[in-house]
């Protein structure tokens, strides 16, 4: 019988080198096609010649096919279980973001390399409307996004539609174009049109500023302005460069300087200073807890370099108004600007101080008495949303302080009540009262409820995008969360600060 004979060392070597540049199975391109493959590395020639790209030969994952019955894993899924849509935002991702801010805020280190810059706005293309349909506009829908709390959004309205009828000096061009603007904002978002109206009302309010002394008239037409400026950049849907604040504290100062407060007494002016003092008031609620993007109390816009600066606000008790005060509302925006004010982080060696300790017994003394301090007020609404702010402003100065003595005992019940009356109202287009009851839902039901109240006020068409709120609100949960699974004690404070400082949007809580 034959015999095979042993080839020779060089034959085998060579054969060996050839079973080295071919795979031992198909390509995925040649597989997909079901041909033969002939294996060739990195790419197979039959691809090549196919003009096809090769997919190569890696090992990729793979889930069986509903028709597959050849697969072990072709179960249904059990019966009862629902899974909650996209759209729903029931499960909120925890991501490598937010691992690095616990991080972060375990070892009391603010993250600045976290903190990114704000995208710019991408111009859309021109919206042909009219200056009478703008005004319309702003008239009919528009004003209700202007957010308000001592005055209501149609007394807004009408005084700042008065103010602009008279716009024959630079002042009343400013407030007019700035009005123009926000309604074209509002109506067709941010196109040429809209631009070229900011602009306008830019080049006016600057040349307002250069013609000497102000009339009340016209201090009053300039802080609407810039009022109104303001309320155009909180209401951009996207991320911001925070220069409403600059808008709000022009304002302010706007109002100060000119002593416009002394004209008070006049309903429009009235209107104008509390819807200005409000703004002005919540503003420091973001610095306090913002720890960079620094603005200069005595800076312009023009001077403002970026987000690179420490972010300092101005005293903030030249801007109070003064008390005893017969307006709830006005007395709740005092004891929130105090509570700014006197807050400290809890690092800070003045939290042991004894007088520091005993300010914020104070405090927490004239939050619990405040409704049955100020009775004046005959408007139920307004009556409502003053004690839902009592209350956010109560539970925020005993977290924020850290438990540096027991809460009042009813705090709790306070919470539950409250919560269950402001989760049950259709919209709630107030930013602060949302957040620090945000910041108390603790259980699956109570987010949930959160998140309905939010998509609820989005849909309510009156209100600017809430997209900065929820992920912050979120940011503020996956905390809270990963500091349950630890033994860390959950730092409120500085959790708050961290969560603020690391948004690339600059968010207004009015």
């Amino acid at each position: 019988m034959p015999t095979k004979t042993i080839t020779s060392a060089a034959a085998a070597a060579a054969a060996a080198s050839r079973s080295r540049m071919k795979s031992q199975k198909g390509c995925w391109t040649c597989t997909a096609r079901r041909v033969q493959c002939d294996g060739g590395l990195p790419n197979c020639q039959r691809c090549a010649r196919a003009q096809r790209k090769c997919q190569g030969y890696q090992m990729r994952l793979s889930w069986p096919k509903d028709y597959d019955k050849k697969r072990a894993i072709t179960g249904h899924s059990p019966p009862g279980v629902i899974y909650p849509s996209r759209e729903a935002g029931l499960f909120i991702n925890t991501t490598w973001r937010d691992m690095e801010l616990y991080r972060n805020t375990s070892l009391s280190v603010q993250p600045p390399h976290l903190v990114q810059a704000a995208s710019s706005l991408r111009v859309q293309p021109r919206s042909d409307v009219n200056h009478t349909g703008l005004i319309q506009h702003f008239q009919d829908t528009a004003y209700l996004s202007l957010v308000t709390f001592t005055a209501t959004n149609s007394q807004i309205r009408d005084t700042l539609m008065r103010m602009a009828r008279a716009h024959n000096t630079a002042q009343g061009l400013a407030l007019f174009s700035a009005m123009l603007a926000f309604s074209s904002l509002h109506r067709t978002g941010l196109n040429q049109q809209t631009v070229q109206l900011k602009i306008s009302a830019l080049q006016f309010l600057s040349a307002s500023t250069r013609g000497g002394l102000l009339s009340p008239t016209e201090a009053a037409q300039h802080a609407a302005a810039s009022m109104l400026l303001g309320a155009f950049e909180i209401l951009l849907p996207s991320e911001s460069s925070g220069e409403w604040l600059w808008y709000i504290w022009g304002a302010m100062n706007i109002v100060q300087v000119t002593s416009l407060k002394d004209q008070s007494h006049q309903s429009d002016i009235r209107h104008l200073i509390d819807w200005v003092y409000y703004h002005n008031t919540i503003s420091h609620f973001t610095i306090h807890h913002r720890r960079h993007k620094s603005l200069s109390a005595g800076a312009t816009v023009a001077q403002y370099s970026g987000p690179t600066e420490e972010l300092q606000r101005p005293f903030l008790a030249t801007y109070k108004i003064a008390l005893p005060s017969p307006s709830l509302t006005h007395a709740i925006l005092n004891l929130l600007s105090d509570v700014c004010e006197r807050l400290l982080e809890p690092w800070n060696p003045r939290n042991r101080d004894k007088d520091h300790h005993n300010s914020l017994k104070a405090l927490e003394r004239r939050a619990e008495s405040l409704s049955s301090q100020h009775v004046a007020e005959d408007d139920t609404d307004v009556i409502l949303g003053a004690k839902i702010w009592q209350m956010a402003t109560r539970v925020y100065l005993a977290r924020a302080s850290q438990s540096q003595w027991e809460p009042s005992t009813d705090l709790d019940s306070v919470i539950d009540e409250e919560f269950a009356r402001i989760t049950s109202f259709y919209s709630c287009k107030q930013f602060f009262p949302m957040f620090i009851l945000s910041c108390e839902a603790h259980t699956d039901e109570r987010r949930a409820a959160i998140l309905d109240l939010i998509n609820r006020t989005e849909r309510s068409a009156r209100t600017r995008s809430l997209k900065g709120l929820r992920d912050l609100i979120q940011s503020v949960w996956i905390q809270q969360d990963l500091h349950a699974d630890s033994d860390l004690l959950v730092n409120y404070h500085g959790i708050i600060s961290t969560v603020i400082s690391s948004s690339t949007t600059m968010l207004s809580f009015a």
